[in-house]
């Protein structure tokens, strides 16, 4: 399989230049940050920039999500979406399915399933994968407590976001944290690929939207 290359870093012919736009990614963002900026509305700065913080941070996986699905959907291809770190930077990479079985790591290392071009690089520093540390965080099904916190990426047994030509995901989810006492989870669901993003404060008893 070999889909069409995309130009620059989220740009590309056609279809794909709409879908990487400024229209839904863009508003997913701007709406992310209104919606913390009332819900903080009254509180101290300090607070306010952990909110926007966080909440930015989970539209901005969203968008790429959103990305990869457009991409799968508009090419007729099987792609997967996928955290790395490349030359000291981290970035999230978009592959193709080489051989039909959908993409998987040990097919990308082997270059089965090849990168397609497009990259969003995650240049913050302010809020990264990952689960909190020195907590009982509650899992988001509302089922006991988050385990294996080294793994904030989970996709059944990858770390790798796949999404087929039909729309179809990965069930899974992102976790992000931002080093202090906030977090958030960009959930997927798998026939619909439809995403849902929930928020957690440290000494809470559940994640709320």
């Amino acid at each position: 399989m070999n889909p069409p290359p995309a130009r620059g870093r989220l740009g590309g012919p056609g279809p794909l230049r709409a879908c990487a736009g400024l229209s839904a990614a863009e508003l997913v963002g701007v709406l992310a940050i209104l919606a913390a900026l009332v819900a903080a509305a009254g509180t101290g700065v300090s607070h306010l920039r952990s909110v926007v913080s966080i909440r930015s941070a989970a539209a901005e996986v969203g968008a790429a999500l959103y990305r990869a699905r457009m991409f799968a959907i508009t090419y007729g291809v099987n792609v997967g979406l996928k955290y790395r770190f490349r030359d000291g930077r981290m970035e999230w990479a978009l592959y193709g399915d080489g051989n039909g079985n959908g993409v998987r790591s040990a097919e990308i290392a082997s270059g089965v399933d090849r990168p397609i071009g497009i990259l969003v690089t995650w240049g913050r520093g302010d809020v990264r994968p990952a689960i909190m540390t020195e907590a009982s965080v509650p899992d988001p099904d509302g089922s006991g407590r988050l385990s294996s916190l080294d793994d904030p990426i989970r996709f059944n047994r990858s770390d790798i976001c796949s999404f087929s030509a039909t729309g179809e995901s990965t069930p899974g989810s992102i976790y992000l944290w931002d080093g202090a006492d906030r977090m958030a989870v960009v959930r997927v669901y798998g026939r619909t690929g439809k995403m849902r993003t929930l928020y957690y404060r440290r000494g809470d008893r559940q994640w709320t939207k």
